[in-house]
């Protein structure tokens, strides 16, 4: 059996609207090799105690709530998050530079420990789709104009497609992580455009999956976890 995943680089989605649900996949997962996150309908459903019970059973928390507003708006909601001490939090970078560093300078002054990722394109999103919104950039235009801006204001990471890992040379990530969403044990693409397989994108040099259709709506998810588990070094 290949072993090709590092623990901690699978972050398993909690994309439910109650917190028995996510607590039926988290008794199944091992700390030690899994992250969550915690999207929008799960903290709308159940608020910022959720994060609090998760912690509790000793996993760290990507809150997953892409702030997208004004700057002032984005400085008080990400110093909120950084309160709960999660592990990990992101921003839309299309909020441009105000915004950024507004976020940027909040959450350094809780916690520079904490990890802010910049939102590139949304995985669900392709060319098409940015032209009806009104970008009239190629799509890899527009990830490489957002991860350089983002980069310049000081965020620790992005968030973007695997496929779009190949527009950004080695050298100009440093030190920057990349998460990567949409994940699929094995290729099928789901809800996404812009996918691909967790080896596929490990091998193109993310970071950090994101996991969620394949095992939160499957029939048997221990089947699915013990899959992913035989593939940890």
């Amino acid at each position: 059996m290949e072993k090709f995943i590092k623990k901690g680089q699978i972050i398993v989605g909690l994309d439910f609207d109650n917190s028995q649900s996510a607590f039926e996949i988290t008794k199944l997962l091992n700390p030690e090799n899994y992250k969550l996150k915690v999207g929008n309908q799960l903290f709308t459903a159940c608020g910022p105690r959720v994060l609090e019970d998760l912690k509790a059973q000793g996993f760290d928390i990507f809150l997953d709530l892409k702030y997208h507003d004004t700057p002032n708006t984005v400085e008080k909601a990400v110093i909120e998050a950084c309160k709960r001490d999660v592990w990990m939090l992101n921003i839309h970078l299309s909020g441009g530079q105000n915004m950024i560093e507004s976020a940027v300078n909040a959450k350094n002054s809780i916690s520079p420990e904490i990890l802010l990722v910049g939102v590139t394109v949304l995985t669900s999103l392709d060319q098409n789709d940015l032209f009806d919104v009104g970008v009239s950039k190629d799509l890899k235009d527009q990830i490489m104009s957002l991860f350089s801006l983002g980069k310049k204001l000081g965020i620790d990471g992005i968030v973007c497609s695997p496929n779009d890992l190949a527009f950004l040379r080695k050298e100009e990530m440093d030190s920057l992580v990349t998460v990567c969403p949409g994940i699929r044990v094995r290729a099928e693409s789901g809800g996404q455009k812009r996918t691909a397989s967790i080896s596929d994108a490990i091998n193109m040099g993310a970071d950090y999956l994101v996991v969620a259709r394949e095992i939160i709506s499957s029939s048997n998810p221990l089947k699915v976890i013990n899959e992913i588990d035989s593939y940890f070094i």
